[in-house]
């Protein structure tokens, strides 16, 4: 029997065979309708028309002809031509001429990068914790155009970094402006971190006591086991802002004093910087006053090259910018003076998704954030990343969560109608089902919750998105040469 003849037997199994499956004692047997082989085993995106055509005669239940096998067989060879096409484009960095064009100045920038800094501010949400994504991309970045040191943080991190190594006093808090905000938090000035920590209360002005003084510290240390560039940074800076008492700080570097000063009332927004020659075993920072600052993060990084920025916010959609305070939000980008903003986010909708109309309804919205940013960072590239594969069990598989599709394409849309760049992590994973064969693999590089990566993982999904921006990179050196 020929190839074709055995997929005419088997589609005709699948016509007649019960969906339910046939009882067999304490197990069932079960065969996939068309519908399953169709929709579940594909691993592309949707139907195509030919995909479609050739559903319709499996499904009209008729006696398949050689007429109609060689129809099927034109049919599928378009089929897979067509899908080898559409997965090739949507594992690059997709597009339009304005949105590519934004690039040259980062690029140039690049260039540039041993003689000043070259700032990228990474968005995401809890797939980006810990540093995972970032982390490498930060160093092949540092490798190839130079920079160290690993960035900012807040005093508080949402989960602990393996690129940093720090402790602090006891009595720090840290508030976030996403997911269960802090009822006691009267403002929305939450800065570029979209939080800040306090080593104080958050209380009136009244009900503070004119006796008490408040104390909080960090203690920054070498990480022992990051990359080597993130071991090393040339300075210190903290971010905050400081409403109602004066307050004083003292950095000191292998317990030898820096930097120390005053820190006075209604300021809105304060850069404290700390420089040294030799990167110190270990930086500590102290603060003193009636009140706490808002540190809204601090910063390790080199006097020039790249500094990468991680910055995950669990549990959020992305559609949280327009709710900050704009004025505080343009000083701070002011201040650290992005080349290139990433936003890594949609995978937090995806569970309670109902209909292609929320998913449009959530790609509206973030388009929102896409021009929010823009203004506040005009001419700055703004890169997004959808999310990736995300699995949940059906029957006796894992299987791609419904409307996954739909958010990505929402938010594809919404990035190229704002002529910024998109990067469809879900396709270059291997689009529909893939993620049961990252979590399968040896060494596993997807989480048992079949929704994280692991750490090996997180490398290779960075090292694909490395790669295709080092593409237009090279893209761009070659037009600069003639």
């Amino acid at each position: 029997m020929t190839l074709l003849g055995v997929m005419a037997l088997l589609f005709s199994l699948m016509l007649v065979f019960p969906e339910k499956g046939i009882a067999m004692g304490a197990f069932s047997l079960k065969f996939p309708t068309t519908n399953e082989f169709f929709a579940l085993k594909t691993e592309m995106d949707s139907l195509s028309k030919d995909e479609i055509g050739v559903k319709k005669i499996f499904d009209s239940k008729k006696v398949l002809t050689a007429a109609d096998s060689i129809i099927i067989e034109r049919k599928l060879d378009s089929i897979r031509h067509k899908q080898e096409e559409i997965k090739q484009i949507r594992k690059t960095i997709q597009g339009n001429q304005k949105a590519m064009q934004s690039l040259i100045p980062f690029f140039a920038a690049l260039d540039r990068a041993n003689k000043e800094k070259v700032r990228i501010l990474h968005y995401g949400d809890s797939q980006i914790e810990s540093d995972r994504i970032t982390s490498f991309l930060r160093n092949e970045l540092q490798k190839k155009f130079g920079g160290s040191g690993a960035g900012i943080f807040p005093v508080l991190p949402v989960s602990q970094k393996w690129t940093l190594n720090n402790r602090t006093s006891g009595n720090w808090k840290r508030y976030v402006a996403y997911g269960r905000k802090d009822k006691r938090v009267k403002h929305k000035k939450y800065g570029a971190l979209m939080s800040f920590c306090r080593f104080a209360p958050i209380e009136q002005l009244d009900s503070i006591d004119e006796n008490t003084n408040y104390k909080g510290w960090i203690k920054i240390r070498k990480p022992k086991i990051a990359y080597k560039r993130t071991q090393k940074y040339a300075q210190v800076n903290v971010y905050l802002r400081n409403i109602n008492y004066e307050s004083s700080y003292k950095i000191l570097a292998d317990a030898v004093p820096i930097k120390s000063g005053t820190i006075n009332p209604n300021i809105e927004f304060l850069k404290i910087q700390g420089r040294f020659n030799v990167t110190p075993a270990e930086i500590q920072i102290i603060f003193n006053g009636k009140n706490s600052p808002d540190i809204l993060g601090i910063s390790l990084e080199g006097n020039t090259g790249i500094v990468m920025d991680n910055i995950p916010l669990r549990g959020s959609s992305g559609t949280l910018f327009t709710r900050q305070n704009k004025n505080l939000l343009q000083q701070m980008y002011t201040s650290l003076s992005p080349k290139l903003i990433i936003l890594e986010f949609g995978g937090n909708t995806i569970p309670y998704m109902k209909s292609i109309k929320q998913a449009t309804n959530y790609g509206n919205w973030f388009k929102n954030q896409i021009n929010f940013l823009k203004r506040l960072n005009p001419n700055i590239p703004i890169l997004v990343i959808g999310p990736s594969d995300m699995s949940r069990k059906n029957k006796t598989e894992y299987v791609t969560r419904p409307f996954l599709e739909d958010v990505r394409d929402a938010l594809q849309e919404a990035t190229l109608s704002t002529d910024c760049l998109f990067w469809d992590m879900y396709a270059a994973m291997g689009g529909r089902n893939s993620m049961p064969k990252w979590v399968n693999a040896v060494p596993a590089l997807g989480g048992a919750d079949h929704i994280h990566f692991t750490s090996k993982g997180s490398v290779k999904i960075a090292s694909m998105f490395k790669t295709e921006l080092f593409k237009l990179y090279d893209v761009y050196k070659t037009k600069e040469k003639k």
